[in-house]
């Protein structure tokens, strides 16, 4: 493998990158990865009538209630993100100032 070719790769990856979102980046940590999983993965099985309504027979549930149910969950990862997001500093803030130590964010 020549210098050019790894350039090419690692632009092509860059490019990717940019301009899909679950693709990731340098500095996406597990759980955003993890939710974007998830997230990309229940977005199809809303989207993919033949997939919702196998998990609608196997659950013995209407496909409309499956669906809502894909929805509701889809948005719990989001709400949990962002409270994640939102608390991390905060609950830092709260346990180094009860146990006298000085975690740090990784």
């Amino acid at each position: 493998m020549q210098a050019s070719d790894r350039f090419n790769i690692n632009s092509q990856l860059e490019h990717l990158q940019a301009k899909y979102v679950g693709t990731g980046h340098a500095d996406l940590t597990r759980f955003e990865w993890a939710v974007n999983i998830q997230r990309d993965s229940y977005a199809s099985y809303i989207g993919h009538y033949p997939m919702l309504a196998y998990f609608a027979i196997a659950e013995n549930e209407s496909i409309g209630r499956e669906r809502y149910n894909f929805m509701q969950v889809k948005c719990c990862f989001l709400v949990a993100y962002l409270l994640r997001e939102m608390k991390t500093e905060e609950l830092l803030r709260d346990f180094n100032s009860t146990t006298g130590a000085s975690y740090v964010q990784p």
